[in-house]
């Protein structure tokens, strides 16, 4: 499903245009200079950290810049494919998350464009938990190649692009260890999740996941969950059986919302998280937050 890729710190395999984190969608078209290297990336995230590596000597744009949107069900538009096909990088998160991109690449073959697929690269196959971008591990892989290719395009920024990847690792690093840390202190903590979405967050954190993997994986899905996974969802909740709620605000349905009622009447501490990087933020000041929000309510 796929195309072909590589993990020689280059990458091919899939893209969108990216755009600077610090904008709720693209800026309008402008005049380039000749070196500027256009890149567009799917999800806000990494043209986030697109912009933050390549600095002034990149155009960064993404696709999927609404908090509504949905990777799953997204259809590309006219502007989208002109971005992919006159990109010369690609970001794409794969895992069959943005699946919507392969057919993007494939409508504009290029020689020149480099794509980066950032779940392959981090060692991840279809079917496993494609939200790579709380996972430290792909995170670093991503920032890696990426720096590689920036480099290999502008060898003249070798030392700039190279001092902004280690102040990204470095952060990565504190990341890591804060999750490790966040383990320590609570080695018995259980949570109840509505999605998959914080999974790797959690398992960093050696924190266990007390929702039935049936109930988290339909509404990641868009399916009603059974009727006893949801009164179990309740009783862990009512019972305040589990230390938090994480809770993806950008998934709000029926069934997740009584559960959310039911987490603030027991008391429970809701932990909200959100699927994309929010308009005007960081990356790291996004995810730090979202981590601060989780040892709070350990």
């Amino acid at each position: 499903m796929m195309p072909t890729h590589y993990l020689a710190l280059l990458t091919s395999c899939l893209a969108v245009y990216g755009c600077g984190s610090r904008a709720a969608g693209n800026p309008p078209p402008q005049t380039l200079a000749p070196d500027t290297i256009r890149i567009v990336a799917i999800e806000r995230v990494y043209g986030d950290l697109a912009h933050q590596l390549g600095g002034s000597r990149v155009d960064v744009r993404t696709i999927l810049n609404s908090p509504s949107a949905d990777p799953h069900a997204y259809e590309p538009t006219a502007r989208d494919a002109d971005a992919v096909a006159a990109a010369d990088i690609a970001i794409e998160n794969g895992l069959g998350y943005d699946a919507f991109a392969d057919k993007l690449i494939a409508a504009s073959p290029r020689d020149v464009r480099t794509v980066i697929d950032v779940g392959t690269i981090g060692g991840h196959r279809t079917g496993d938990n494609p939200h790579v971008w709380y996972e430290p591990a792909s995170l670093r892989t991503f920032c890696d190649a990426l720096s590689v290719e920036l480099i290999r395009r502008s060898a003249g920024e070798r030392r700039e692009i190279t001092r902004r990847r280690d102040t990204i690792d470095g952060w990565i690093a504190r990341y890591s260890k804060r999750l490790e840390a966040l383990g320590r202190h609570h080695p018995r903590a259980r949570v109840a999740i509505t999605e998959p979405v914080f999974d790797y967050v959690l398992r960093a954190a050696n924190i266990a996941i007390a929702t039935p993997p049936s109930f988290s994986h339909a509404i990641e899905e868009g399916n009603d969950p059974a009727p006893q996974d949801v009164d179990t969802m309740r009783a862990l909740l009512a019972g305040r059986r589990v230390a938090a709620f994480v809770y993806n605000r950008q998934t709000v349905e029926p069934s997740t919302t009584r559960l959310l009622d039911v987490a603030r009447a027991a008391r429970v501490t809701v932990v909200p998280i959100t699927e994309t990087l929010p308009a005007n933020a960081r990356t790291q000041d996004w995810i730090d937050g979202e981590v601060a929000a989780l040892e709070r309510a350990l």
